[in-house]
């Protein structure tokens, strides 16, 4: 993984589907329905597999930890919710998103909902979302390249959003093993690297303090 990748943006390709427009929400709610199929809204460069690659077994993903309760307590819904946001920006001047079209906002608050509710946080997702989900419930599949730069700018929109330095560590305790249930399956393989939010912290230097050399809570 490449720390300082940053993506340059990709323009949407010629051959992109066209999506039907937006389902229009009842005066007043706070999300925007959307029955795309996901493989219609996003299209993800899942590579063939390589010739001599030993598959992973279907059994062998990683646990996926549940995120500690002081993420929400102490960032609130609103700043997991910028956090998303920032992250899901720097997403959209990648090849991830050159085919989302109008669907980006749309698909933007389905992840926001994901991980507010996957923190402790109201059933958004489960209420709103859950029946259009792909692999491991979010509409991502990604192969390797995709999975290294979606942590690299996760990592980047840890400062983009001013998040917690004492909190970086659990979030990304949950979002790497999350990563790798996102991958597709053919991507999938018993030698796939894994990134310790140490090392990945030995790459970058350390956000400078705020005003009063704490670290900032969520916003309200």
């Amino acid at each position: 993984m490449d720390p300082h990748h940053r993506a340059a943006p990709a323009s949407p390709s010629p051959t992109s589907p066209t999506l039907p427009s937006s389902t229009s929400s009842p005066s007043g709610a706070r999300w925007v329905p959307c029955t795309r199929a996901c493989y219609l809204t996003l299209h993800w460069p899942v590579s063939e597999a390589q010739p001599g690659r030993r598959e992973a077994p279907a059994g062998c993903l990683p646990v996926l930890p549940q995120p500690p309760h002081r993420l929400l307590a102490i960032c609130e819904e609103s700043g997991l919710r910028e956090l998303v946001m920032h992250h899901m920006r720097r997403l959209r001047l990648t090849p991830l998103f050159a085919r989302a079209g109008n669907c980006f906002e749309c698909v933007a608050s389905r992840v926001a909902d994901f991980v507010v509710e996957s923190c402790g946080g109201p059933l958004y997702y489960s209420q709103h979302h859950a029946h259009l989900q792909a692999g491991a419930g979010l509409p991502l599949l990604l192969d390797e390249e995709g999975r290294e730069l979606w942590l690299v700018q996760l990592w980047h929109a840890f400062d983009d959003a001013g998040f917690p330095p004492a909190l970086r560590a659990d979030f990304w305790g949950w979002a790497e093993p999350l990563s790798v249930h996102l991958l597709a399956p053919q991507a999938r393989h018993a030698g796939l690297t894994r990134y310790p939010y140490d090392t990945v912290r030995s790459w970058f230097p350390a956000p400078p303090p705020d005003a009063r050399g704490e670290a900032r809570p969520g916003r309200g």
